[in-house]
């Protein structure tokens, strides 16, 4: 779960100073995404949480769910997500249709403990939206690894994201990220239940690609994303920054001003 932390260049073009504003939108809402769908795995042990935080439960039909140590975690199993049962009208305006496979296992399964590993398979995500411009499809495939006790939790996300937008070719989005939760004083996490207040923090990187463009940047929080439990839409963090930085010093910043609203994301050339 250690992650190299140090900044990478633009691998195409080094001396590179500006991201054009197509591409820092689309990256953006690539990032936000995936920090959504983070967040969703540390909200409960079930594949509804792992893989859609904001989607109804019961959709996925399930192979085996035995839970030797009675943690909450299953010992080994498989969630698969088809049509029309995963396909959700009114999701943010639109239309959701999840398919693919999830395998939820416990590391541990004689121990109890706050332990889970996620193996994401082709898992498709496709939004349909009125506004063409939030129109989109994510597959995912890769790993996500949850650790944690009641003072905190923290979520390593080996992830690839293939994402397509209308009239843009596909970009291929590669995780080593680690997202870590901590509760508000005098609160608690309890696995299962929802989160209660708190602050993320993210760190690592991340690589996106699209066609002969590929570009690593170096995430940091510069201020820690506020969740707010009582927050009564799925966006839930109130406030906080990122930065998505590029070896020769310039950034993706993501600002989010309040529950329910979409982040707001801008390039900053290196000074």
């Amino acid at each position: 779960m250690l992650l190299a932390l140090t900044a990478c260049s633009d691998s195409t073009n080094p001396s590179a100073t500006t991201v054009p504003a197509a591409e820092v939108s689309d990256i953006g809402a690539a990032e936000g995404d995936e920090v959504e769908q983070a967040v969703g795995a540390l909200m409960t042990p079930a594949a509804q949480g792992l893989v859609a935080p904001t989607a109804p439960a019961g959709c996925a039909t399930v192979d085996d769910e035995t839970d030797t140590d009675g943690d909450l975690v299953p010992d080994a199993a498989t969630y698969t997500f088809a049509l029309p049962a995963c396909s959700f009208t009114g999701f943010r305006g639109g239309t959701l249709d999840i398919t693919g496979a999830i395998t939820v296992s416990d590391p541990t399964p004689n121990a109890p403990g706050l332990a889970v590993t996620a193996t994401l398979a082709d898992l498709n995500f496709e939004f349909t939206n009125p506004d063409a411009t939030r129109t989109y499809t994510a597959v995912r495939n890769g790993t996500r690894m949850l650790t944690g006790n009641a003072q905190g939790a923290s979520l390593s996300n080996q992830v690839t994201v293939v994402r397509s937008v209308p009239g843009r070719a596909d970009a291929t989005i590669g995780h080593n990220l680690l997202l870590s939760f901590t509760p508000e004083a005098g609160e608690s996490l309890v696995f299962g239940e929802p989160l209660p207040n708190g602050t993320f923090s993210r760190s690592g990187t991340f690589t996106w690609s699209r066609g002969t463009t590929s570009r690593t940047f170096t995430v940091t929080t510069v201020s820690p994303l506020v969740w707010d439990a009582s927050c009564t839409t799925d966006r839930k963090i109130a406030s906080g920054e990122t930065h998505a930085t590029l070896g020769e010093g310039s950034y993706i910043r993501t600002v989010w001003a309040g529950c329910g609203i979409d982040p707001a994301r801008s390039f900053v050339p290196a000074s």
